[in-house]
């Protein structure tokens, strides 16, 4: 029997609290948050709308949105066909869809997405692969719609006035010579 109720392994012998040299600790949150980070581990799906108040990392598969007020890891067999909001990222995998950053987006070598990306910061690792819009600055991705300040205008179209007569020649009527 332990004593004050620690753990024990299979022969009823105490297991340390702490990790041995062959274990792994376990993960700290990147954004110093105390609560671990939510994970999509690797062959899991989720579909809808994803809320998150902390860390989550992806390396599973994900459609709909994704939003955390934290950090955004995606692994490099990820696959998430969604757009995504975060404080920060750090895409290692595919996203499908618009990436929103309000602060620094790292792109690992393996990454690749297809969509606009709005971020304050973006490292891009050699043979990171992107398709689409990229705006990074000082800019909210939240304030980075149309500025609906001053009223749109319509979009001009070039218009053609042709007097009898006065028109251009069409491209079979050449002068023929020897006629």
């Amino acid at each position: 029997m332990s004593l004050f109720g620690a753990p024990q392994n299979d022969l009823g012998t105490e297991t340390p609290s702490t990790p041995t040299p062959n274990q792994t600790p376990p993960a700290k949150p990147q954004t110093g948050h105390n609560s671990p980070a939510t994970i999509i581990a690797e062959g899991v799906r989720l579909e809808g709308e994803f809320k998150s108040q902390g860390d989550v990392q992806i390396e599973g598969e994900v459609v709909g949105t994704v939003e955390t007020s934290a950090t955004l890891s995606v692994g490099s067999k990820a696959k998430v066909k969604a757009a995504v909001k975060a404080i920060d990222a750090i895409i290692a995998g595919e996203i499908n869809g618009n990436v929103s950053v309000e602060g620094k987006l790292e792109l690992k070598q393996s990454a690749n997405i297809m969509g606009d990306i709005n971020c304050k910061t973006i490292t891009v690792e050699a043979g990171a692969k992107m398709q689409g819009n990229v705006k990074c600055g000082d800019n909210k991705p939240e304030t980075q719609s149309k500025d609906t300040s001053s009223p749109a205008k319509p979009e001009e179209k070039p218009t053609v006035e042709s007097k009898p007569g006065q028109g251009l020649p069409k491209s079979d009527d050449k002068p023929k010579s020897g006629s």
